[in-house]
């Protein structure tokens, strides 16, 4: 067992090394705001090209606990499907050792992605609970699916004061087969309880956590309903396991090339800003997503983008026309090459009003840092 800890989210914590991964659910602090139907980044994704089979040379560099102790011919099926879960209390969902919810239980692994969801400044502590010898579908290098009985958790506090914690759980093999939802934490932070219609300003702060029926919205823009645990997200991920980590354990299914190092293309600015808005954006604007059918925009990155042009996010937005956005005088594309204050991203995530600001949901303070991100890299764009 480990005694459970709280920290920013940029300190790492030690990590054991059995199944267990870190969510990263995209979910933020969740105002609920009236989805906007406004011009968003998604065009049509390529597939990506096959993954090799990962050779010896994948386990060197590894976190020492994690050598791997299963052959994939040995690892045996999925757990089958089961009732959909009917939780009333956090300590019933299997995260911690008992009731006293002092430590986390074996077999849970805490990670962090490496381009992280805003999320009103709140402190964030993330987990997975993989069913001990299964394996993640990586058959799609993009599109991770993980087996029946994984569970990701996701912690939200201000310093030591616990807000929410919320649950992603498979329990079945269908595309609904997942329980999510938010369970909010009391005063004292001795129990947190599932809360159906979510809650709002909780422990006399600003953030919100969501209502069970709006996770979807953003959830359901990836198969795996998982939004930050993949390829791109631990490829240089700060702490917690790696995508070498992972590949040397076994844990997915076709492993990608042993040197393989998916990050976003081009030089920092430019990186750095696919990066953010692959996690931030991505998530709903991408072929899957819900805003896809009325913008065919796409922010979400691939394995395979090679150069900045590649990616969903010049194709589908640089230079680009607004569709359904209520005009804004001046601002007619949705990134001006060149020039900040003209383009409609910058002139969205800037604002919180309801059907303008970006993104909708979850969030009730503009990310600044994000937005002077974005900005940087359109200034640096050729008009």
């Amino acid at each position: 067992m480990k005694p459970l800890q709280f920290h920013g989210p940029a300190t790492a914590r030690a990590w054991p090394g059995f199944f267990v991964l870190a969510l990263t659910a995209a979910c933020g602090s969740s105002t609920e705001t009236k989805p906007a139907d406004a011009a968003a980044i998604d065009a049509p994704v390529a597939d990506a090209p096959a993954a090799d089979e990962a050779t010896p040379d994948a386990t060197r560099d590894v976190a020492p606990d994690l050598a791997p102790d299963l052959a994939r011919d040995t690892i045996p099926d999925a757990p089958t499907a089961y009732a959909r879960p009917e939780y009333t209390h956090l300590y019933e969902t299997g995260l911690f050792t008992d009731r006293t919810m002092s430590a986390v239980a074996d077999g849970v692994v805490e990670f962090r992605p490496r381009f992280v969801l805003w999320s009103d400044a709140a402190d964030k502590q993330r987990w997975i609970k993989l069913p001990p010898g299964t394996r993640i579908d990586t058959r799609d290098m993009d599109r991770w699916t993980f087996p029946i009985g994984t569970k990701f958790f996701k912690l939200f506090s201000h310093g030591t004061n616990k807000l929410e914690t919320r649950l992603v759980e498979r329990y079945g093999p269908g595309p609904q087969d997942y329980w999510m939802g938010a369970f909010v934490w009391n005063a004292e932070g001795t129990d947190a309880v599932f809360a159906v219609d979510g809650a709002q300003d909780i422990n006399g702060t600003q953030h919100d956590a969501p209502a069970q029926k709006l996770c979807p919205a953003c959830h359901n823009g990836d198969d795996g309903r998982v939004l930050g645990f993949s390829a791109m997200q631990l490829s240089r991920t700060p702490s917690g396991p790696t995508l070498r980590d992972v590949v040397a354990r076994g844990w997915l299914s076709d492993p990608p090339p042993a040197d393989a190092d998916y990050t976003p293309p081009g030089n920092d600015v430019v990186s750095t800003a696919l990066g953010y808005l692959h996690a931030n954006c991505g998530h709903c604007h991408n072929p899957h997503g819900t805003s896809w059918p009325d913008t065919n925009m796409n922010l979400r990155l691939r394995v395979g983008d090679k150069t900045p042009e590649d990616t969903g996010a010049y194709q589908s937005a640089v230079g680009q026309k607004l569709n359904y956005f209520v005009r804004q005088p001046g601002i007619m594309l949705r990134i001006a090459p060149g020039d900040p204050t003209t383009s409609a991203v910058i002139f969205r995530m800037s604002s919180r009003v309801t059907k303008v600001g970006m993104p909708p949901l979850a969030t009730e303070i503009v990310d600044m840092a994000g937005v002077d991100v974005v900005t940087r890299w359109i200034a640096s764009l050729p008009r």
